[in-house]
């Protein structure tokens, strides 16, 4: 006997902090069909603090999950893994677990690439380290007494190593001191929670027929397969929301922090032709840079700023690695879009995915089909500019029940972030294209306008009324705001 038809979704977003941790329900009338949990992180928080979150989850599933999707590996989406790992581990059942053709340490090229990268990572803690360290140096402090704003300029740096460590904490795992590799929340997922029931996925992969989940299919968008993409991190003017910073590569930095000598350095992060390299530097520079006359050339610790554009690299880098699903009821067409944190590259990506065909009405390509057809976008990267494409992405979602939820809260949050979270440009998009129906884990201390003037509450609210009634009487039949959760049904 067939299984009966998929009716409604229920979207569950766990509010720890800024971070991901989404439960999806599927349901046949009253019975529950199919269960799914994508990601499980926040940027910090205790084990006190994860606690109840994560026991409601787990009554809330009854102790297993159809489906369980690691987007990527930064902090804020694997974090809970980490630290509640021993409610993980009694009686929780996960019977499939999803991630990006990344994540397969098999695949030989993953394994090349995850040792490059891995390099960078490493320089990124130790830069950390580094700038921290230089700032409690006595002598370091001292430089900044005799100059003009001096106190100001030290108070920068140490905001600056601030921001720089929270970066470095989202997607590097030390203990002790050492840098060790994978994030601890994903190694418990792959070697603890996964019984070799790991599938790994590339664009263009279409799953459907799942059991207990009749006329739904997966589309698989991201992460991309071409290098290129995983490294764009924005495109032009109307192509992605616009940032005013903007900061090149520095694999140079990553060499001279990890103390590599030109016979050393890995060839992808050699910064010079070999032929501009000093055979034996040690026999004149040591001499020269130690003369107290040119004590005032010194840079023994400037150089280290430098490694702001290390940091947000890696973190694009990743970003963009993200596994991205659109979920389609195939009956109706209606799609629910979770792309993880992708940014720009990915995004543009998608549109270039060699479908096996059309869209539903045989001329649009399938991507800019199915963006027509979401009712329902998990905002990628908390509200970021870089995290939704502009054009071909938020422009393409025409919908008329479009609904968002943002998994951004400013109460647990790197201080660093706050500058580009939320993106205000974005925020307005939102707000005209759901008609209001833009769900944030936290509306506390956000505001609409760069002036903080305007409660994003109250712009909010303002959307909301021009809902005619029969609108606002689905959403607020839809929508359930908790302590621990905001909650959104879906039609399918």
């Amino acid at each position: 006997m067939a299984n009966p038809a998929i009716t409604h979704a229920e979207i569950r977003m766990y509010r720890m902090g800024t971070g991901d941790c989404f439960i999806v329900k599927l349901f046949a009338g009253q019975k529950e069909s199919f269960k799914l949990m994508i990601d499980c992180g926040t940027w910090q928080g205790t084990k006190a603090h994860l606690d109840p979150f994560i026991q409601d989850l787990k009554a809330y599933v009854n102790n297993e999950v159809d489906l369980l999707v690691v987007t990527h590996e930064h902090k804020d989406h694997v974090y809970g893994f980490e630290v509640c790992q021993d409610v993980f581990k009694q009686g929780f059942n996960i019977r499939k677990i999803w991630m990006g053709w990344t994540e397969d340490d098999k695949n030989k090229k993953v394994a090349t690439w995850k040792k490059d990268y891995g390099e960078k990572k490493k320089a990124l803690s130790l830069a950390a380290d580094k700038v921290k360290d230089a700032l409690e140096d006595l002598r370091y402090k001292a430089q900044f007494t005799s100059e003009h704003n001096g106190s100001a300029m030290f108070a920068a740096r140490e905001k600056f190593s601030q921001v720089l460590s929270g970066l470095a904490e989202l997607q590097v795992s030390v203990q002790n001191g050492q840098y060790k590799g994978m994030l601890e929340g994903t190694r418990i997922v792959k070697e603890e929670l996964a019984t070799d029931n790991i599938q790994y996925f590339r664009p263009g992969d279409i799953v459907e027929n799942l059991e207990n989940a009749p006329g739904v299919r997966f589309y698989v968008l991201g992460p991309p397969l071409m290098w290129e993409d995983v490294k764009a991190e924005a495109g032009g003017k109307g192509e992605s929301y616009q940032h005013n910073k903007e900061l090149g590569d520095s694999d140079a930095f990553s060499a001279a922090v990890l103390n590599y000598t030109a016979a050393g350095a890995p060839a992808s992060i050699i910064p010079f032709d070999q032929k501009f390299v000093l055979p034996d530097p040690a026999s004149s520079i040591p001499a020269l840079y130690g003369k107290s006359e040119n004590a005032w050339r010194k840079i023994d610790f400037e150089w280290l700023y430098s490694a702001g554009s290390l940091a947000l690299r890696a973190n694009s880098l990743t970003n963009n690695l993200s596994l991205a699903l659109a979920i389609e009821f195939t009956e109706s067409g209606r799609v629910l879009l979770f792309p993880g944190d992708a940014e720009y590259g990915s995004w543009a990506s998608w549109h270039t995915i060699k479908w096996p065909h059309k869209g539903r009405d045989g001329r649009r390509h399938l991507t800019e089909d199915l963006l027509n057809r979401t009712v329902f976008y998990k905002v990628a990267h908390h509200l970021s500019h870089n995290g939704t494409a502009q054009r071909l992405g938020l422009q393409m979602m025409t919908h008329s029940d479009l609904a968002a939820m943002a998994t951004l809260d400013y109460n647990i949050i790197s201080n660093g972030w706050k500058n580009t979270m939320p993106n205000r440009a974005l925020l307005k998009d939102l707000l005209n294209q759901t008609k209001g129906r833009l769900m944030i884990m936290s509306e506390s201390d956000l505001f609409f306008d760069l002036l903080d003037e305007v409660p994003l509450h109250n712009k909010i609210t303002e959307a909301r009324s021009k809902m005619s009634t029969e609108e606002n009487k689905a959403f607020n039949t839809s929508f359930i705001e908790q302590k621990l959760y905001l909650q959104y049904r879906v039609k399918a």
